[in-house]
């Protein structure tokens, strides 16, 4: 199974890195486990096997970045 991380992962303060094929976080730390789709899942609520660290902006730019994308899907990234 490849692991992948979404778009979201690179803008929380829990990632770690990029080492190809998987990314790694504080939350999987043997890889990332994949979300249906990019962006789909709202890792602000607990996912599957993530050991209770859920996603948390890095800084405030990226707080802003993951609001505004927030508020085009009508305020939540996906199904909950």
């Amino acid at each position: 199974m490849t692991l992948l991380a979404t778009p979201l992962c690179a803008l929380c303060k829990h990632f770690r890195a990029t080492y190809f094929p998987q990314a790694i976080c504080d939350a999987y730390p043997n890889g990332i486990s994949p979300a249906p789709l990019p962006w789909e899942h709202d890792h602000r609520v607990p996912f599957l096997g993530d050991n209770g660290v859920l996603f948390e902006p890095r800084d405030e730019e990226a707080a802003r970045i993951v609001n505004r994308y927030i508020g085009h899907l009508g305020g939540h990234l996906g199904p909950r």
